[in-house]
């Protein structure tokens, strides 16, 4: 919003100011709340079974109250009279240039690019977004604002246009913001869905995370994946390793029998005696459940066994 009190902010700047806003709301309100600062993508998060219908309200109600607080520090800090003047930010398009479909269906992709991005960074939190955290989320919301902002000043977010559209009306400015607010709705909440839909049912979840039902859990799941697998023996290269190992006891019990045996530590009878750390003869078998497993990879072991 800062860029809007400049005379001819270039669309660069604006794309950037959203972007960087995002990527600092996140990074602050994602360990508290899930970082839920869009009534879209949190529809898209119930959709995807990530969140309650409860919750899903409860976060709408909080974001629409923070868009139309937001819209009047603006107009506190601006009032009416800003150079580059579009209602305190307010979505609308120029309806001799576009029509309401085409603005639909532009909301519609820039949602679903956004809530693609969110829903794979959520299902792979070290190994998808690592240790770049929400960055790819505030980047896809960048990329968002370069395609839309000539088109409408990009919304993908319904929370977003309704609280500046609000304020503007009581602050008597003119626009077409009004009664094009339905669209900033819809466009939205039916790309957020259907890209959740299309993500959860699709192919493009991935196999190694179904099943995570919380953060904590697709944690762990991608941590143990990460850990560095250890050499597993086939059942031929144990049985050649336990012969070795007799090997070793036989040639050990031999030396220690020749009196004639060169070592660097002597006794008190002036015996030089050779310092020997015997394997065991006979190891004991491998546990039925490691067994199960030795043809097979490290991430195939449950929970139980690691």
């Amino acid at each position: 919003m800062v860029t809007l009190n400049l005379q001819n902010p270039n669309l660069m700047m604006v794309a950037a100011s959203f972007g960087f806003g995002i990527l600092t709301l996140a990074q602050i309100f994602g360990p508290l709340s899930g970082g839920h600062i869009n009534s879209a993508v949190s529809l898209g998060l119930f959709a995807a079974g990530r969140t309650s219908l409860v919750k899903t309200v409860c976060y709408t109600l909080s974001q629409m109250l923070g868009s139309v607080f937001g819209a009047l520090f603006l107009w506190s800090i601006f009032g009416n009279n800003w150079p580059a003047a579009r209602a305190f930010g307010s979505n609308s398009w120029d309806e001799a240039v576009f029509n309401g479909g085409q603005v639909w269906f532009a909301e519609v992709l820039g949602t679903m690019l956004l809530m693609f991005n969110v829903l794979s960074t959520v299902d792979i939190p070290t190994e998808g977004a690592g240790p770049l955290g929400v960055f790819p989320i505030a980047m896809s919301v960048m990329v968002a604002h370069l395609f839309l902002l000539p088109i409408d000043g990009c919304s993908i977010n319904p929370s977003r246009s309704f609280g500046p559209a609000l304020v503007a009306q009581w602050a008597g400015i003119p626009g077409t913001y009004a009664h094009q607010q339905p669209v900033f709705w819809f466009g939205p909440m039916f790309g957020a869905v259907l890209a959740a839909v299309i993500y959860e049912y699709g192919s493009l979840k991935p196999e190694n995370f179904a099943g995570a039902k919380d953060m904590d859990t697709a944690i762990f799941q991608a941590n143990k994946r990460k850990i560095k697998p250890h050499k597993r023996l086939s059942t031929e290269q144990y049985d050649q390793s336990v012969g070795l190992h007799s090997d070793s006891v036989d040639s050990a019990a031999l030396e220690l029998s020749n009196p004639m045996i060169s070592s660097p530590y002597e006794g008190s009878t002036g015996l030089r005696v050779q310092q020997v750390v015997l394997p065991l003869a006979n190891p004991p078998p491998l546990p039925p459940s490691v067994q199960h497993h030795t043809t097979k990879s490290y991430e195939d072991f449950d929970e139980e066994d690691l």
